[in-house]
């Protein structure tokens, strides 16, 4: 299980720490309990602790700019366990339509790990843009005047577009006035882009099927199991071999 933690701003760990990074393929559509549906990307990370390993599935909402962390329960959980908690986490964020791809950061050097692990919003946060941009200065265009030798002022008024666009007049006829462009309306091909849509709905749902992604793991049978198959085999090799 999965709960949304809103008192997580960031994963504050550096790289050389995180075990998994699995990081969504698309954006997809998605609402959150108390936020309007919206596209948003997905993150699911599992890093070292004191204690054990966390894992923690984070979504980015853009249009909302903001960051849930949705930690597993119970949040750390010895070494042996993680394939079982990374297993539930993929279940839980695909859940909600997202195809995650592992990043592979394992295989990447020091310096690269750490380039990419502080180029994503999970690890830093998301700044507030507004905090640091300078304020516009807005400049009122002066109008231009001069002094003419009696002393009144000759303001030179800059000539519009209604004003350079006054009809020519030849003599005995009309005046000839060009009639206005209108820009087609470009056609709208509403049924191609359902299409379209479908078509890729439909190939991320195969990517999917495809993908090697939960790994099936079998345990070991119990002294009683194994006990049970031999009994069950001795009895077939002795019917085999009476029938001969």
């Amino acid at each position: 299980m999965f709960q949304w933690d809103k008192s997580i701003k960031a994963v504050k760990v550096p790289a050389s720490k995180v075990v998994h990074l699995f990081r969504s393929m698309r954006d997809v559509q998605l609402a959150l309990p108390g936020v309007s549906a919206q596209l948003a990307s997905a993150f699911l990370c599992q890093y070292q602790q004191d204690d054990g390993v966390a894992t923690i599935a984070v979504f980015h909402l853009h249009k909302s700019r903001m960051l849930a962390f949705y930690c597993s329960e119970p949040r750390v959980v010895p070494a042996k366990k993680i394939d079982s908690m990374l297993d539930q986490g993929l279940n839980f964020v695909e859940s909600m339509g997202f195809l995650m791809t592992d990043q592979d950061l394992h295989l990447l050097d020091g310096p690269d790990q750490e380039m990419l692990w502080a180029s994503l919003p999970l690890a830093t946060g998301l700044q507030d843009e507004a905090a640091g941009a300078p304020a516009k200065k807005t400049t009122v265009p002066a109008e231009t005047s001069s002094e003419k030798p009696g002393g009144d002022a000759a303001v030179h008024k800059k000539p519009t577009p209604a004003d350079s666009e006054v009809p020519v007049q030849v003599s005995g006829q009309e005046p000839v006035r060009e009639a206005p462009a209108f820009d087609a309306p470009g056609d709208t091909p509403v049924a191609d882009a359902a299409e379209n849509v479908n078509d890729l709905l439909a190939a991320v749902e195969a990517l999917r099927n495809k993908r090697p992604g939960l790994r099936a793991r079998k345990t070991l049978p119990s002294a009683q199991e194994i006990a049970q198959r031999r009994l069950q085999l001795c009895q077939t090799v002795g019917r085999i071999l009476a029938s001969l």
